[in-house]
């Protein structure tokens, strides 16, 4: 049941995002998709691996994929899509504890929470690369073969 509320509260985050973002109207519905089911699945995978990095790209892998192939149906560019969708997993709180306890002068603390917030902000990253690469390599092998 909490998984079901986040996941609903996590869309509607990148509904409000895509809204910032200005993103057109009839796209805000596939935004609130995307950013709720990319936590939905970052929490499943949370919860069976525990780890943070492992979490974050798969989320982002699925974000990205799912950003791309929305773009390309809803004709509109990726970055529209990817923003909000991503918002949910960047790792913002973990930097504000980080960033208090280096105040607080709870050093190892402080460490702790920078290193797991790291791990999440690279997760993302790597998630992103991969699928941008993959897309990108399959519209240059359409554009060779004259389709």
């Amino acid at each position: 049941m909490k998984l079901l509320f986040e996941t609903v509260i996590t869309g509607l985050g990148s509904l409000a995002f895509g809204i910032v973002y200005k993103v057109k109207a009839r796209r805000l519905p596939f935004v609130a998709a995307g950013g709720g089911a990319g936590w939905f699945l970052y929490s499943i995978m949370h919860m069976a691996t525990g780890n943070i990095f492992l979490s974050n790209i798969a989320a982002s892998l699925f974000a990205t994929a799912y950003s791309e192939l929305m773009a390309r149906k809803l004709k509109a560019p990726v970055v529209v899509l990817l923003l909000p969708c991503l918002i949910p997993l960047v790792p913002g709180g973990g930097l504000y504890y980080a960033m208090s306890n280096v105040v607080m002068k709870n050093n190892r603390l402080a460490f702790s929470y920078l290193s797991s917030a790291c791990e999440a902000a690279l997760g993302i990253a790597a998630g992103i690369i991969v699928v941008s690469v993959l897309m990108s390599g399959s519209g240059a092998k359409k554009k060779r073969r004259g389709n």
